[in-house]
């Protein structure tokens, strides 16, 4: 038989598990099933009560249960027939002082649990969700109009381009996104303002577009104006080698199918050379690959490799590959160039198409040449630090880095960092041998560069230390060359790096050719150049 109906008041609309009584609740007012205070308490044969939505967990088996507290052998064997609701004990819940569920956002109104629901209905302290998207504020029922219409989520229009936005992305729009915002071309050009979709268009004939890198083909994606690129060629020099190292590797799996095609009515003995210098060029090939993966790993573990040993080993592997090289081009040098071959036309077809090969490979080995001598260049830098202002940068094989700097493989080059003292400015010494902008082909530039040290939040900024650079006189008169200025305090060379190092300021003009390599003169001795920077550290804090 089904449970009597019970005639009290429902508390469902209540959230039961946020009430808070005045004085605490009495155990045998808390349902031993939901743990909450009972709502329609339904009173079973043992005498213990339960929620009346609660009953159906109790008799879930069937029509005999034992009571959840389960304290005495009365609450053996119970039987659905015997559960009647317990109107007395309802009302007396109902009775309980509780305190407004929304006492957490302010409210101390308290009332019997009866009446509470009446409260709630027009409490001032309930709270709902801001139903614009992306807003997470919670808002009081008194404020909750006010906040709709002014919730910086709220969707308004565009009344350019009629696009819906929530309003706190108002300026966001207007800056980067409304396509009809009349706007200046963002690389500085003379053409007049035009609607931002107007700018695709514009670019293709913009005349200050950046350029792009010369390694884009084999995948670099760097533009930028000439300044920014050739900036770019020095400093990424091994993000090059291994764009190119990849290209070469996939255009040999590419090209597997095509180096066995048939080669067609050839007599053996040009079968067997076109055979030789297939497997010369794959050869050659696998040694750039591998060459570049020894370039890479040396960069990443030159601390723990012993330089000279490394150098040397790099050094013969050129050797030979050039010599591969040479070998290769001797044969296309010597083959007849009257057969006709399938798979390239005439042999002298062949020859050309191979040999302009390995002029590309031969480019390639010059750039590994140029990343050995900039990673020789990286050692020296760990093996000397200075703390007092001064540094003697002794420059090696120094034609041979003269005439690098002439062909384009190593434009400039930097000195080991040095320090005002050991918590100090951090420096460094750039040199351009072919000399730089003005000094081009004709002098030797010399520049002081202010870099970013661990300590510089500690430093004062602008950098405003007296520099003086100089050229070593190695003979007896000791008739220095030399040259000071006093840092601009409004350069952005001198302010505080925002990156490894700032642009450099110096002498473009410092020295011509002709008066360092004289004879008359021993400024450079044994190949060798010394070249010193001071920098005054009066008014310096050494702390």
């Amino acid at each position: 038989m089904a449970a009597p109906s019970f005639r009290s008041v429902d508390l469902q609309s209540v959230d039961l598990s946020k009430l808070q009584f005045v004085n605490k609740l009495e155990p045998r007012y808390e349902c031993p099933v939901c743990k909450l205070v009972l709502n329609k308490p339904m009173q079973l044969g043992c005498g213990h009560h339960v929620c009346e939505k609660c009953l159906n967990k109790v008799f879930e088996k069937g029509d005999k249960a034992t009571c959840p507290i389960n304290d005495d052998e009365y609450c053996k064997d119970l039987s659905r027939n015997e559960v009647f609701p317990d109107a007395s004990v309802g009302r007396e819940i109902l009775n309980l002082k509780v305190y407004c569920t929304n006492k957490e956002h302010g409210c101390n109104h308290t009332d019997s649990l009866r009446k509470i629901q009446d409260h709630l209905n027009q409490c001032r302290y309930q709270v709902a969700k801001c139903p614009n998207a992306g807003c997470t504020e919670k808002i009081l029922k008194e404020n909750y109009d006010e906040h709709v219409k002014s919730c910086p989520y709220k969707k308004i229009k565009c009344p350019r381009c009629n696009q819906d936005f929530p309003k706190i992305k108002e300026k966001e729009h207007n800056e980067k996104e409304c396509p009809e915002v009349e706007v200046h071309c963002p690389f500085k050009c003379d053409a007049p303002m035009m609607k931002r979709r107007n700018l695709p268009q514009h670019y293709e004939t913009c005349a200050k577009r950046p350029e792009e890198c010369g390694y884009k083909f084999f995948g670099c994606t760097k533009m930028g104006s000439e300044f920014e690129l050739k900036e770019h060629m020095t400093n990424d020099t091994d993000k090059h080698v291994e764009l190119i190292a990849v290209y070469i590797s996939e255009r040999d799996k590419n090209s597997t199918v095509a180096q066995h095609a048939p080669v067609g009515n050839v007599p053996d003995d040009i079968k067997a050379k076109i055979s030789s210098v297939e497997n010369g060029i794959k050869e050659l090939k696998l040694k750039i690959v591998g060459l570049t993966e020894k370039v890479i790993t040396m960069e990443r573990k030159m601390a723990d490799l012993p330089r000279k040993t490394v150098l040397e080993q790099q050094a013969r592997d050129i050797v030979d590959i050039k010599d591969r090289v040479a070998t290769l081009t001797e044969q296309f040098r010597n083959m007849d160039g009257g057969a006709t071959i399938t798979r390239y036309g005439t042999l002298n077809d062949m020859a050309d198409a191979f040999t302009n090969q390995l002029a590309t490979h031969d480019r390639q080995l010059g750039n590994h040449d140029v990343r050995i001598a900039e990673m020789d260049l990286r050692f020296q830098i760990l093996e000397t630090a200075s703390y007092n202002g001064v540094i003697i940068w002794k420059i090696k094989d120094y034609m041979r880095r003269k005439q690098d700097a002439v062909n384009g493989r190593t434009l400039s080059l930097y000195s080991q960092p040095f320090y005002t003292s050991k918590y100090g400015y951090k420096m460094c010494v750039r040199t351009y041998l072919n000399g730089d902008g003005m000094g081009r082909n004709t002098h030797v530039s010399l520049f002081f560069v202010v870099m970013g040290g661990e300590f510089d939040a500690l430093l004062p900024w602008p950098f405003q230390q007296k520099v003086t650079l100089y050229i070593m006189d190695q003979g007896p008169g000791k008739r220095h060359l030399s040259d000071h200025f006093h840092p601009d305090a409004t350069s952005t060379s001198f302010r505080r790096p925002v990156s490894e190092m700032n642009v450099a300021s110096g002498c473009p003009l410092f020295v011509s050719h002709t008066v360092l390599e004289s004879n008359s003169n021993q400024y450079i001795k044994d190949d060798t150049l010394f070249i010193r920077c001071n920098v005054d550290l009066n008014g310096l804090d050494n702390f």
